[in-house]
């Protein structure tokens, strides 16, 4: 392109630019831009004369200048921006060029956008409108860099950049720019969609229709984070339909070396390796739209998956781990491999693989482990973390049976912190009541090693040894052993107050382990060095037990014990000592003389708390020697046991994938830890209430006639156009009469080839117990040929009985010859749809006297609350054959009899999954073009009016 030759043809600018390289002295370089300034400025004063190459080739220099002065000379360079705009309006593709990548360096200061913005925003208009398309890429281009930060650019340009993106007759290259411009404003606004839901429709669907030419390798490259960021903060739920597409295109994009003929297939892989960029971005979106929970309960469904397109994504993950472990030429082809399997495993683990599958996951991430490269080895840890948590104990059990070996070997051995961290929290997962002994050991001897690991690691290794012992222990001395000995490490100083507060509160609620804590403690007291922590928790419970360990240490040796360690801790410890030393006094009064001393020597302390706790103290010790009173008994009760069940050491894990259960007490009969499982965390999902969507819906013309019909008969024509025809079956099991399944056939009726064919399902409510359930058994080919034709099937639950009016509704976009068009089709799946006959195996029907009969015991048990009175009108005449007809159809069974002529008498049995099944008895008058309805149910009249609402509906 002409490009090159024009900046080549600028001489002055490269002579501009060498003066500056060539100048050693920062004033030399000062003078020289100075100089070019003043006659810059001279020469746009007079910028009649000035020809488009010396306009271009000054707001070169004046770009040159901002960049070279790292962006301090922007108040110097401004007065170009009129020639600039000159620029921009050029015909010149060099001109507009130069004036285009001016104005990407400056447009984001507020006070460039504020003197040309409108000027600009005019400019790039009419460019985006242009027939050349080197300049609609220009415009694209520079939309794409200063979009996102000017929300003004979004409301202006969006729509010019989407007819762009939009219309059939742009350049591939015009798409592909159009695809990430229009992501850089949208970026900017989101609400340019949402405010308008018949725009936000059509416009996504017309986004997500681009990923059909699949032919294309960079449009699929450039439209894919335009459908992640849709689907992540505009609308899921019209994302979700295209998860069988994407299965599909990740599927062939990793078994791309099998189709060496295909050019697509080519660009998309090297040395047999997928591309990594198409993998990991479908993989991100697969991620968000499959494994985000759809309730409340922050679970994991699969309703809007069928069985083939998990089996595609579980292949591609078979596929991934295969070439993952393959031996890699170089550096960067390693890099890929570990790209594409690392977000293949992570994913997979969301997709409930098989025992087979999730044991070769954990082998092949073991494999790299061994890995020089100190970015493999951490994603590995934290990828086989995320694979034990998610995946649970298939996964740990591997990991454990056959590599537990290996991680202790690491972390004797590893040096880089950040890969301690994730090991530490992979042997966290991996901790169980058999194993928790042996990584406890591993965990205390890396704490103890000669390479002393800096605090931060030892503080949250110690938390989670605490908690690990406290979870699993079974051995209540080995757990009170384990504890002393993690508060002994506390030499480096790091923040362990939380464990020796959980251990006086574990003990003090627990009987059992006073005595065995308290001697322990008493142990320790007797050693030269002993950590402050832990002089704390021996002040605490010493205080409250002494007595526990009375035969074997007197009070006078314990206020001894204290009065050695209290010079060398902090004044906090010191207080909590003087606490201690009054609760001694209160067991022993013999130590009385020898503690007022103590207190004395106190008071001049210099510690202000110190002072007033020492004479307090002493007060307290005269009055009741002045007065004969026990104060003591009154002042130092013992302590109450802890009401608080939750462990405070979970507060700094921080979220968790993993449940964490809590202590509460020890079981005094089998010396084991009860716990309390925790729920895991749920997650946050951003799609809209299923309420809304549904009202938002947009149905074809005429869909009530089809709606009627599928009332009425179990097959036929659901809807046609010149392109489509839809054609349905409805299949129940007598079994199972509340579980309608539901086979839709697409035939492609046109002179070409459909493409895109994609659809949705949308329930009027999929949270706090539905009316019914939708699971979808198949979908679509996404292609259909001339003549051809594809199913869709899904099954309908009824779980309770549901108005006509919130049936589920089909959503059905395709392309056909450049036209895209869109389908909107309720399923009438109402009560009516799970009537079952009266007379089964081979029975007689009802007969006229015994449906008197149960018409009376009706209303004698209901009364006028189990039935419901209806009627209607037509347009044309209703007749008895007509009406007895109908409601045959629908599956009721018409009682035969001869007394009440134009009056149909009907039973059935309707069922619903929750409530079960309802017996129903109707009485029909058909009176020209007037019919009048009463029906009966054995569960009240809501239910009755539903059923006779079907009947009326079906008669229209």
């Amino acid at each position: 392109m002409a490009v090159g030759n024009g900046h080549n043809g600028m001489k002055g600018l490269q002579l501009f630019i060498a003066d500056l390289r060539g100048s050693v002295q920062s004033e030399d370089r000062e003078k020289r831009i100075q100089s070019e300034m003043v006659n810059i400025r001279k020469q746009f004063e007079a910028s009649e004369s000035l020809s488009g190459y010396q306009r271009k080739k000054y707001v070169a220099k004046l770009a040159y200048v901002f960049i070279a002065t790292n962006t301090t000379k922007l108040s110097d360079v401004v007065f170009g921006l009129d020639q600039c705009c000159e620029l921009l309006g050029s015909n010149v593709y060099s001109e507009k060029f130069i004036a285009y990548m001016t104005l990407e360096l400056l447009y984001h200061h507020a006070n460039i956008n504020d003197s040309i913005g409108r000027r600009a925003t005019q400019q790039v208009k009419k460019d985006l409108a242009s027939t050349d398309d080197d300049v609609v890429c220009l415009a694209l281009n520079f939309l794409g860099v200063v979009g996102k930060s000017h929300e003004e650019l979004t409301h202006e340009l969006i729509h010019e950049v989407f007819q762009v993106l939009r219309s059939p007759t742009s350049a591939q290259i015009l798409k592909k720019k159009s695809a990430l411009a229009f992501l850089a404003l949208l970026r900017n606004d989101s609400s340019i969609l949402t405010q308008d839901v018949r725009r936000k429709h059509l416009w996504i669907q017309r986004i997500i229709s681009l990923l059909d030419d699949s032919s294309n390798y960079r449009l699929m490259i450039s439209v894919l984070p335009l459908i992640e960021f849709i689907a992540r903060e505009v609308d899921s739920q019209a994302c979700v339909k295209l998860i069988p597409q994407l299965s599909t295109i990740l599927q062939n994009c990793i078994f791309a070396e099998n189709r060496p003929a295909d050019e697509f297939h080519r660009n998309q892989i090297s040395s047999g390796i997928p591309d990594p960029w198409i993998v990991t971005k479908i993989v991100s979106i697969l991620n968000f739209l499959i494994c985000s929970p759809s309730s409340t309960s922050g679970e994991v469904t699969f309703s809007n998956i069928d069985q083939a397109t998990l089996g595609k994504l579980r292949v591609c993950v078979t596929k991934v781990i295969e070439i993952g472990t393959r031996p890699a030429v170089d550096v960067i082809m390693r890099t890929i491999q570990n790209t594409i399997l690392f977000s293949l495993i992570n994913f997979a683990s969301k997709l409930d693989p098989s025992v087979d599958a999730i044991a070769s996951s954990v082998n092949a991430l073991c494999s790299l482990l061994s890995s020089n490269e100190t970015n493999t080895r951490y994603l590995t840890l934290d990828c086989l973390t995320k694979l034990c948590s998610i995946n649970g104990k298939g996964a740990r059990d591997e990991v454990r049976a056959y590599h537990i070996e290996q991680l202790f070997q690491i972390l004797a051995t590893e040096r880089d912190s950040s890969i301690v961290r994730k090991l530490v929290d992979l042997l966290y997962t991996l901790t169980d009541v058999g194993n928790v002994q042996m990584i406890v050991n591993e965990l205390l001897k890396y704490m103890t090693g000669s390479r002393q690991p800096d605090h931060h690691i030892r503080s949250d290794i110690a938390v989670k040894v605490a908690i690990l012992t406290e979870k699993y222990a079974h051995d209540t001395n080995w757990y009170v052993v384990v504890t002393l000995k993690l508060l002994s490490l506390a030499n480096a100083s790091f923040n362990n107050d939380d464990i020796w507060q959980r251990l006086c509160q574990i003990v003090v609620n627990n009987e059992s382990l006073h005595q065995l804590t308290c001697r322990h403690l008493v142990e320790y007291l007797y050693q030269p060095n002993m950590s402050e922590p832990l002089v704390k928790a021996a002040a605490f419970l010493l205080g409250e037990f002494a007595e526990s360990v009375a035969s074997e240490v007197s009070c006078g040796d314990l206020f001894n014990l204290f009065t050695n360690k209290y010079f060398g801790v902090s004044n906090l410890c010191r207080a909590m000592i003087l606490t201690t030393m009054m609760k001694l006094y209160k067991r022993d009064s013999l130590i009385g003389s020898a503690l007022i001393k103590f207190y004395q020597l106190e008071l001049n302390s210099l510690d202000v708390q110190l002072q007033t706790r020492s004479y307090e103290y002493l007060k307290i010790i005269q009055l009741e020697k002045i007065h004969g009173v026990n104060l003591s008994d009154v002042l130092f009760l013992p302590m109450v046991p802890f009401s608080a069940k939750k462990n405070p050491l979970l507060n700094r894990l921080g979220p968790s994938d993993q449940s964490v259960s809590e202590l509460t007490s020890f079981s005094s009969s089998d010396n084991t830890i009860s716990t309390v499982p925790t729920p895991p965390l749920s997650r946050s999902h951003r799609k809209p209430p299923a309420s809304n969507r549904y009202e938002e819906q947009t149905l074809s013309a005429n869909w009530e006639e089809a709606f009627r019909r599928t009332l009425k008969h179990k097959q036929g024509v659901l809807y046609t156009c010149s392109f489509i025809k839809v054609l349905y079956r409805l299949n129940t099991v007598s079994s199972h009469p509340e579980l309608l399944e539901v086979t839709l056939t697409y035939v492609n009726t046109s002179d070409w080839p459909i493409t895109s064919l994609l659809t949705e399902l949308v329930a009027k409510k999929t949270e706090d117990d539905p009316p019914y359930v939708l699971k979808v058994i198949s979908v679509p080919a996404s292609t259909v040929a001339m003549g051809e034709r594809t199913t869709h099937k899904f099954e309908i639950l009824t779980r309770h009985a549901y108005p006509l009016n919130q049936c589920p509704i089909v959503n059905v976009s395709f392309r056909s010859n450049g036209h895209f068009s869109s389908l909107g089709l309720k399923i009438a799946s109402s009560i009516t749809s799970t009537i079952v006959s009266t007379h089964t195996d081979g029975r007689p029907g009802v007969t006229l006297p015994q449906f008197v009969q149960r018409w009376r015991a009706l209303g004698d048990a209901l009364g006028k609350d189990g039935e419901f009175h209806g009627s209607a009108i037509f347009a044309q005449s209703n007749t008895y054959n007509h009406v007895k007809s109908c409601v045959g159809k629908l599956g009721f069974e018409i009682v035969e009899q001869s007394m009440a002529e134009s009056t149909i008498f009907a039973a059935g049995i309707v069922r619903t999954k929750v409530d079960g099944s309802s017996g129903c008895l109707m009485k029909i008058e058909c009176r020209d073009s007037q019919v009048d309805i009463i029906c009966k149910t054995t569960h009240g009249g809501y239910l009755s009016e539903l059923v006779a609402g079907c009947v009326l509906e079906a008669l229209r």
